[in-house]
């Protein structure tokens, strides 16, 4: 832990607009994917009970070069770093699709791995997952009537490399964000092609949930007045 005024405060308070960087990817080996399909929606019309915070919204899709494994690393660090700059988000919520899962899924985790690869052997091994709000998520979602779940595996792709790219440029300096991640089921007209053994999640219900996560998220933050930097994992690597 550093000295406390190398902190920065952290609130939100009654009149003042922090930025929430929210993101989904757009299709990605498929014709559609159910988290850019999701932040579209919500950039086309925004729910009722997220109105409040319509100003303080960044919601992107991120699309990323998918030729090889160094061009998706390198577009996706890039449109993150860009994002990043452009938005000074407060807290970073990113969120993907998952054709296996059957609920929210909350990743508290990421490690320096893609596609089973080292990411940069100069980084930490991995970074918990920091969003205020954190560990009483799951309930606030079930108490919504929706079903939820934590992960301790973002798995081995884009989704656990935005997180832990997101927390490891906080954990270096000039970004004072915290960042997390949920996955969501795939959407019903994905049963009908690509993964027709999979659950699905309606949009509107996808909808819902995102919008209870980062209400959730924002009156957590409420109770914090201080942004403690990132930790990271302490998990020796090949373990």
């Amino acid at each position: 832990m550093p000295p406390l005024d190398l902190l920065r405060c952290y609130t939100f308070e009654p009149g003042i607009q922090k930025m929430i960087l929210v993101t989904g990817f757009g299709p990605y080996k498929e014709e559609i994917n159910a988290s850019g399909e999701l932040i579209a929606s919500l950039k086309n019309e925004l729910p009722g009970e997220l109105s409040h915070l319509k100003s303080g919204l960044a919601l992107e899709i991120i699309s990323c070069d998918d030729t090889s494994r160094e061009t998706e690393h390198l577009s996706l660090e890039r449109q993150l770093k860009e994002l990043l700059m452009i938005h000074k988000p407060e807290i970073c919520l990113f969120t993907g699709q998952a054709p296996p899962y059957n609920k929210i899924t909350i990743e508290k985790v990421a490690i320096n791995s893609f596609m089973r690869e080292i990411i940069d052997p100069n980084r930490p091994v991995g970074y918990w997952s920091n969003i205020p709000g954190l560990d009483s998520l799951k309930i606030e979602l079930e108490e919504n009537c929706i079903p939820a779940v934590y992960s301790f595996y973002a798995g081995q792709h884009l989704c656990n490399h935005i997180l832990y790219s997101s927390l490891h440029f906080a954990e270096q300096g000039g970004h004072f964000h915290k960042s997390g991640f949920v996955h969501i089921p795939v959407l019903s007209v994905h049963t009908i092609k690509q993964h027709p053994s999979s659950p699905s999640m309606p949009l509107e219900v996808s909808r819902k949930s995102l919008g209870i996560v980062i209400n959730h998220m924002v009156e957590s933050s409420r109770h914090n007045n201080v942004l403690e930097p990132t930790a990271d994992v302490s998990v020796e690597p090949g373990r």
